[in-house]
């Protein structure tokens, strides 16, 4: 039984990278959603879409990445980078599924030594 995946960013870079690996991989059962498919500033939305959705495994690829405008549009930044990526754990626990999610030195840059 192929194990189904879900890639959120898909056109970020992170995951236009993912796509063309996943190929690579046809145990796996990939779906890739944009964020026009995936709200991800809106954690309601979030749950309506998985409402009839399962996934073994969730990648967050999705991010704000405008890293300057972060200070400016700080309810977005954190929607996105903050609350969804709760809302996907929340979901990802309930269905027993993975959850991975990746960051950048941008946020943290590996030289505490706590998270």
């Amino acid at each position: 039984m192929l194990k189904s995946v879900l890639v959120t960013g898909a056109n970020g870079q992170l995951g236009s990278e993912l796509q063309q690996l996943a190929p690579l991989h046809p145990k796996l059962s990939f779906t890739f959603v944009t964020r026009t498919e995936l709200d991800l500033s809106d954690s309601n939305a979030i749950n309506i879409w998985f409402t009839d959705k399962h996934f073994d495994v969730i990648i967050n690829c999705a991010a704000y990445t405008a890293v300057d405008k972060a200070e400016t549009e700080v309810d977005l930044a954190n929607a996105i980078n903050g609350t969804a990526v709760a809302t996907l754990a929340t979901i990802a626990k309930a269905q027993h599924s993975s959850l991975i999610h990746i960051s950048t030195d941008y946020v943290f840059a590996g030289q505490h030594y706590r998270p």
